[in-house]
């Protein structure tokens, strides 16, 4: 940095730039592990199946490259690598030459130039490796290798031996911190030697497969822990100082304060600075629903779910260990900006789940999207932190409730999803290529002085006693933790409090895609009036507003309940900044982890809500939102009420001056463009009620179906929708049951599948009960209009709640009754058979317009009562689809007053572990026809038999030599089952 003081001993002079030998280090570090991980993300990305695949097995075996694979047999990767290895040469070069005239100075000179002599071999012998290749000239690769693994102990042994330093050296601790890295490192690295070996053995001798996998994640461990051996120098090299020295101009330089930031920068400076923070809430809002898909998966809790607790448990280690002192400031308590490079470092760490998507593995995907989380708390933490002692805690706020905001209209222009999660990818909606370019701009105004707008100097930090100090602690640091988890359960989408509300057909309220631009617009105004008027959010009536918003949203439907979310959706960003300036009053570290305690501990009741059995204490919650809101509320506003009674000092304190107008004016005019893109939105995802049209009119065919989809997640924790969409559009359906659609909770994400569903399949759409009817959600769509639906919450005295959809159906002219239902599990079988009864109520009371049934009963075919088959079938009248299919088990259909042509299972390839069930029906055109009491019972045609038609079942499903989970197929007949109807009897002769 400039400098107008002449050093000692060169008069004249001036220091144009000092830095320590340490950024040496630091260059070689960040460039060999930018290398090595770009080159992985190349290889995954462009040539996966090539680079996991060996002379003994492939892909799925062999599910992870090797570090020579993905660095030298490919382009670009191989030639990205080299260049980037190139660049690390010179300051490996410079590095080792330090380190050795460091030994040098501290008295071992024999001892430093077998150490420069060591590294300078390693270093060729590295790029012998490097840049021949095994594809290039084998032989020459191997020895260029082997001479490389046998200097690393020699280079190691060297390190740690010859740069100790002399006793009461100032630099002592510098060198401890490094010596216990080093050791750290190495042992590491030699620890996976042996079973390096053995995986390599169990490979090449033994030809296991996926053995190479295992030695190749190995393999990736020892150039991780050998960097980082590497990297321990840069404490060792802080003893160095570089400056640059420039003659003196020729006319005496007359020192001049620094130049205000023009308003140019403090642009670029807030607009980077929301998208990171974009990126932050996206990756919070995935974390528990990444955790749930395994529970789901498993049907059990495993253990993983203790990954809720990663942005606590990041906050914890930092606050409570010695990790502390890189955000510690010199007074007790102080929090200090970290360097641009570690802030650089850390937000890189937060977006590596953006980079994931391209991992084929989804515990790896979750476990990384775990640590980002741990990142981003940590940033947050003490961004906000740092915010409140400049006095800039109003903006800091403001700017993060942009990202907030922006998070929103991504999802709400992505069909619910948030386009950078780490379960999207290019197919299903994914930006991530976007987002990593977008993120990577974000981050240049860290580290370029002009550009950051870090403000250097600490204004104020609360004293250390304070009367109740603890008592206050609890409730900000509580108050803080509901804050954050009613925003991702209320608001982390435009659609989640619409759904909240919603009570079917014919329509009494609003709709996540028309009315979604309400909710945004009311988060921006929120977002607005926190920074206008900081202290806003402590005032009576906002806290007013907010219990009454609440308690709209959960005691009253259609527009009431939208009414309730619109003012939670004003409220909430209100109150950001003061629970913050009360939280962050005290140790702001230790605040911030209590707070993300509290809402994972929060999040967790909230799933118990509505939980499967096999989840602990889930009896305890079940069917308790309305209890469990009331508690968050009533916290929450008690932190209110703390920031509101704060003393003096720990007040907010807003921004003036024309810095503070021009934030002012950017983060109005960012917020006023969200809601401008958030307006556009209900213009082109408008789906014509003209363009919905059945797909065989002429026929008046109905082709039906039910699929349990297991909450939008495929068996590789990607976002199923649009696959889908895919096979429901390919197998022509007209009526589609999905059960398992309640995604607008937490532990979901806060989907919504029937967004893009609706669009894509154009077709009509009921969302089912809503989320605080406690169920696991059932939807209906449909390209016949929705003449009326109801929703229902069958009898559960033991189980979670079951749902179901009763809709009347303008089928052709034809009012018909459609039902899609999901019973509880086999562990309950009186809750079962009370649900079942009241199915068959409902099928029975329709008696005698047609009816249509797609369920979920867990039964066998034609068991006794009390199971459910005959309670449905029997009570219900109506008839099954095919009474001669005893290989079911969850999913049956049923029908009256219709008549049934075809019959097809479909089995679930990867989208979900259950198939699609459908059948083919066909509405009379007489009314006397449709008399369930004179059904005419079609008889079946011999298997094979395909109708030459265009309403017959698609051709490309029948493939009886693939496997259920290779492919989607007729399954487990080969061909779908096709009906005649019986010849009519001839009429009696005239007498």
């Amino acid at each position: 940095m400039g400098c107008d003081v002449a050093p000692s001993g060169c008069p004249g002079q001036r220091v144009q730039l000092t830095c320590t030998g340490a950024v040496f280090s630091i260059a070689h570090t960040v460039l060999g592990y930018t290398s090595f991980s770009l080159a992985l993300a190349l290889s995954l990305s462009l040539h996966y199946r090539r680079v996991v695949k060996n002379h003994v097995a492939g892909y799925p075996d062999e599910w992870w490259p090797s570090v020579s694979a993905t660095i030298g047999d490919w382009f670009p990767e191989r030639n990205v690598f080299q260049i980037l290895c190139a660049a690390t040469s010179g300051f490996r070069f410079v590095m080792i030459a330090l380190l050795g005239a460091l030994a040098c100075r501290y008295g071992r000179p024999f001892g430093g130039a077998c150490l420069a002599t060591a590294g300078v071999l390693r270093t060729f012998a590295c790029g012998g490796w490097i840049f021949i290749t095994s594809s290039d000239h084998a032989l020459t690769h191997d020895v260029a290798m082997g001479i490389y693994l046998a200097l690393t102990p020699v280079w190691m042994a060297l390190c740690l031996t010859q740069l100790r330093t002399p006793p009461a050296s100032p630099l002592s601790a510098a060198h401890r911190r490094a010596q216990w890295l080093r050791v750290i490192a190495s042992t590491l690295f030699y620890a996976c030697t042996p079973f390096m070996v053995y995986f390599y053995l169990a490979h090449r001798r033994d030809r296991i497969p996926g053995m190479y996998t295992y030695y190749s994640l190995l393999e990736w461990s020892l150039v991780f822990f050998d960097v980082l051996f590497d990297a321990a120098s840069a404490q060792d090299l802080k003893a160095f100082a570089i400056q640059v020295l420039e003659a003196p101009p020729t006319v005496p330089s007359v020192a001049t304060a620094p130049a205000p930031p023009t308003a140019v920068r403090i642009w670029g400076w807030v607009v980077s600075q929301a998208l990171l923070a974009w990126t932050a809430w996206s990756s919070l809002f995935a974390l528990i629903s990444m955790i749930f898909y395994f529970s789901v998966s498993n049907m059990a809790a495993k253990g993983l779910e203790l990954l809720v607790l990663a942005p606590a448990l990041g906050l914890a280690i930092v606050a409570f260990s010695p990790l502390q002192r890189c955000f510690q400031s010199d007074t007790p308590g102080s929090i200090r900006h970290v360097r641009p490079w570690r802030a650089g470092a850390l937000w890189l760490m937060s977006l590596a789940t953006v980079a994931s998507y391209v991992l084929p593995q989804a515990l790896t995907r979750l476990v990384i999207h775990a640590l980002s989380c741990a990142a981003v708390a940590v940033l947050s933490a003490v961004d906000w932190s740092h915010a409140w002692e400049a006095a800039r805690l109003d903006e800091t706020a403001a700017i993060w409730l942009v990202g907030l905001v922006t998070a929103v209209v991504s999802r709400y222009v992505n069909h619910a999803n948030i386009p950078i999660w780490a379960f999207l990818d290019a197919t299903n909606g994914g930006w991530h290529i976007f987002a990593l370019a977008v993120a990577t701009v974000c981050l240049v105004p860290l580290f370029v002085p002009s550009l950051c707008q870090y403000p250097a100097v600490h204004v104020r930090r609360m004293p250390t006693s304070l009367p109740h100090a603890w008592r206050r602690f609890v409730v900000a640091a509580g108050a803080l933790g509901v804050w954050l988890c009613e925003v991702q359960t209320f608001l982390s989408d435009a659609g989640t409090v619409i759904s909240y509300g919603w009570t079917g057909y014919p329509l009494q309220g609003p709709m996540a895609v028309s009315h979604g631009v309400w909710v945004v617009a009311a988060m921006a105004l929120g977002s607005a009036a926190s920074l206008s008027a900081p202290r806003m959010g402590t005032t009576y009536g906002v806290m007013a507003l907010h219990a009454m918003g609440m308690a709209l949203l959960l005691r009253l439907d259609n527009w009431p309940s939208f009414a309730g979310g619109l003012l939670v959706a004003l409220t909430l960003p209100m109150m950001l900044a003061p629970l913050l300036q009360s939280a962050l009053a005290h140790h702001p570290l230790r605040a911030m982890s209590a707070a993300w305690f509290a809402m994972s501990f929060l999040a967790f009741l909230g799933v118990l809500t509505t939980a499967y059995a096999f989840l602990p204490g889930a009896y305890i919650m079940r069917e308790h939102t309305g209890a469990l809101t009331l508690v968050q509320t009533l916290v929450l506003l008690a932190g209110v009420l703390t920031a509101r009674t704060a003393p003096e000092g720990q007040r907010l304190v807003p921004g003036h001056g024309a810095r503070a107008q021009t934030v002012h004016c950017v983060v109005y005019t960012l917020l006023g463009l969200l809601v401008l893109v958030a307006s556009l939105v209900p213009y082109w995802r408008r789906v014509d009620a003209r363009a919905i049209q059945p797909y065989h009119p002429a026929d008046r065919i109905v082709t039906a179906g039910i699929w349990t989809v297991h909450f939008g997640f495929d068996q590789n924790m990607r976002d199923s929708t649009r696959r889908m969409s895919r096979v429901l559009k390919d197998l022509e359906l007209d009526i589609v049951g999905l059960l398992e659609t309640d995604l607008n909770r937490p532990a979901f994400g806060n989907r919504d599948l029937t967004q893009w569903l609706a669009q894509d399949l154009q077709m009509y759409a009921d969302l089912g009960p809503s989320p605080k009817k406690h169920t696991w959600g059932a939807v209906l769509l449909s390209k016949f209009p929705i003449i009326n639906s109801t929703h229902h919450l069958l009898p559960s005295p033991h189980g979670e709640l079951a749902p179901a959809i009763h809709a009347v159906l303008d089928i052709y002219g034809v009012p018909t009754h459609v039902v899609v239902s999901h019973n509880g599990q086999e562990e309950d079988p009186l809750d079962r058979e009370l649900q079942t009864t009241e199915l068959a109520r409902l099928l029975r009371e329709a008696y005698p317009h047609p009816a249509i049934f797609m369920g979920y009963l867990v039964t066998r075919p034609h068991a006794p009562r009390p199971s459910p088959y005959d309670i449905l079938f029997r009570d219900g009248r109506i008839h099954d689809v095919d009474a001669t299919d005893m290989n079911r088990w969850c999913q049956y259909l049923g029908f009256r007053g219709v008549h049934r042509i075809g019959y097809a299972r479909v089995s679930r390839y990867t989208v979900t572990d259950t198939e699609i069930q459908t059948f083919k029906l066909r509405m009379p055109y007489e009314a006397s026809e449709r008399d369930p009491d004179h059904d005419l019972r079609p008889r079946t045609l011999p298997l094979g038999t395909m109708p030459v038609a265009d309403w017959a079942y698609p051709l490309s499903f029948i493939q009886p030599f693939r496997r259920i989970n290779e492919t989607h197929r007729y399954a487990p007949y080969a061909l779908p089952l096709y009906y005649g109807l019986p010849e009519a009897p001839a009429p009696d002769p005239a007498p």
